[in-house]
């Protein structure tokens, strides 16, 4: 019987506020996603989902709002709950993904250092905040989704804020379900970007090629070092996106196409510490304006820290493919909560709902500017430095000179805005390439950001 793909419009995990945004990104509308489920004559059905063959789905769908925490006046929708959305396409890359697979682009074999991706879900940070019910919805929802089923079933005891809660974190903890939607929702019901296995497979077969040359790079390294790799080469091989494809919040965009959003950033270094062994999550929160955000904890040398790779990659309007920054690589609560990060893994609109707890990160040791000896105690060590670090991007044609110092003094007098004129008049007349300079210093981490224009 011929297949037809439903979808419908709905919000995603995404920020849209300037410099304390998803990637610092300029204010923009909340984009929207295309869901896809089979429906065959007009009635959603799947032969091995357990459905029986015909059966009609009535059930009332939640608001997608309520699972992302985004008010519902920030979808662009009507957040009417529709049990009857309209037929469509399949998602954009399809036919792109067949004529991969047709042509034998996605056969790669994986080479020794690409690791099976078998995460025991119980192991999970998360996991282990829930309850039994709860983990066992955890476990439910898991299977279904790597079966592509598009129901799960369910006993009385599971209430809509359980499945929210539960439903919500399977979709963060577990990066590698890159075909798991969160575009809509419905107790007990899943939708997905991507429902036809073999599409699938193809797709997990162009993701582990790739992350095979990353694994395979980081051999020998410290996991710092991995960490410190995995962030760079996510920020210097992705574009945050204002506009939403079937893929802009999974790792196969991540690694394959390119275009992400924050949840993406997330997924994929989540994905990558999973792999080497690095105990990481994916935690969601807001900016203060409560736009939606997502960042990892990740373990390292035994202690918890926050990385946030989005908001290191800056977004240009002439995209410089050099440049990265290391603001939110390895910082402690401390410096980013209640000040850039806010409702840590809550969501605060409708159905309220703290996903878990994450560890508190209380520790600085490893963070990116005190191992690199970026770090600075007095006035004039870090003018020195700040300068040493302009002359040096401006002979390789660099963006980005970026230190931290110790204390509030120190950042107040660099930043001073006779301090930052100074700057720049100094490098323009070192090197004539220059020909502006432009102030990203963020007072919460101390760090002191200088981009150079040629």
């Amino acid at each position: 019987m011929k297949k037809k793909i439903a979808a419908l419009t709905a919000a995603v995990l995404t920020m849209s506020m300037a410099l304390t945004a998803c990637g610092n990104k300029e204010p923009q509308e909340t984009p929207t996603e295309a869901e896809i489920n089979v429906i065959t004559d007009g009635e959603l059905v799947n032969s091995d989902s357990g459905n029986a063959e015909g059966e009609t789905t009535t059930t009332e769908f939640v608001d997608p709002a309520e699972l992302l925490g985004l008010d519902s006046d920030e979808l662009g929708t009507d957040p009417s709950f529709d049990s009857d959305p309209a037929e469509t396409t399949l998602p954009e890359n399809h036919e792109d993904v067949v004529s991969m697979i047709e042509a034998g682009g996605t056969t790669t074999a994986k080479t020794a250092v690409m690791a099976d991706y078998n995460i025991d879900c119980t192991t999970r940070y998360g996991y282990n905040q829930l309850n039994e019910a709860e983990q066992k919805l955890y476990r439910d929802i898991l299977e279904a989704a790597n079966s592509i089923r598009l129901k799960v079933d369910l006993d009385e005891s599971v209430t809509d804020e359980m499945w929210i809660k539960v439903f919500g974190m399977v979709y963060n903890q577990e990066p590698e379900l890159f075909w798991l939607s969160a575009a809509r929702m419905a107790k007990g019901k899943l939708w997905y970007w991507e429902i036809d296995p073999d599409i699938i497979s193809g797709m997990q077969k162009e993701i582990d090629a790739k992350v095979s040359e990353i694994l395979t790079a980081v051999q020998g390294m410290s996991d710092w070092e991995k960490l410190e790799y995995f962030h760079d080469y996510i920020v210097l091989h992705n574009n945050f996106v204002k506009d939403d494809n079937s893929s802009t919040t999974t790792i196969y965009n991540s690694f394959i196409g390119g275009n992400i959003q924050c949840a993406g950033y997330a997924k994929s270094m989540h994905y990558l510490c999973d792999l080497v062994g690095i105990e990481a999550m994916t935690v969601v929160g807001t900016n203060d304006a409560n736009s939606s955000h997502a960042w990892n904890v990740v373990k390292v040398d035994g202690k918890w820290y926050n990385l946030d790779t989005t908001w290191d990659d800056p977004i240009l309007t002439n995209v410089d493919v050099t440049n990265i920054r290391h603001r939110y690589f390895l910082v402690p609560d401390e410096w980013i909560h209640n000040k850039s990060h806010y409702n840590i893994n809550k969501k605060i609109t409708g159905t309220q709902v703290t996903y878990f707890t994450p560890p508190a990160c209380t520790d600085s040791d490893l963070n990116y500017f005190k191992v690199k000896n970026e770090l600075y105690t007095d006035k004039d060590s870090a003018d020195k430095a700040l300068r040493e670090k302009m002359k040096s991007c401006a002979a390789n044609s660099l963006r980005t000179a970026e230190i931290r110092v110790s204390d509030k003094a120190i950042y107040d007098a660099l930043t001073s805005s006779a301090s930052l004129k100074e700057y720049a008049s100094w490098i323009k007349g070192e090197n004539s390439n220059v020909t502006a300079v432009s102030s990203n210093c963020d007072p919460n981490t101390l760090v002191i950001e200088l981009n150079l224009a040629y």
